[in-house]
């Protein structure tokens, strides 16, 4: 019993654990799109930022 529920994915419950990370691979692949988008965000983001700071010291000078 204790072996079955050893072998569980953490994340969906499924019987699929693939490495020490106990998660499948369908779970691994969401995470990876998750952060991947999360950095596809964030640049955007920072280039905004860095838009709006390089316009604000040109209407100084």
């Amino acid at each position: 019993m204790t072996q079955k529920l050893w072998n569980k994915c953490k994340k969906c419950g499924c019987d699929k654990p693939e490495d020490t990370e106990k998660l499948c691979e369908q779970c691994k692949a969401n995470r990876r799109q998750f952060w991947s988008d999360l950095k596809k965000v964030g640049g955007v983001a920072a280039g905004a930022l860095l838009v709006v700071i390089a316009g604000g010291k040109m209407r100084k000078k």
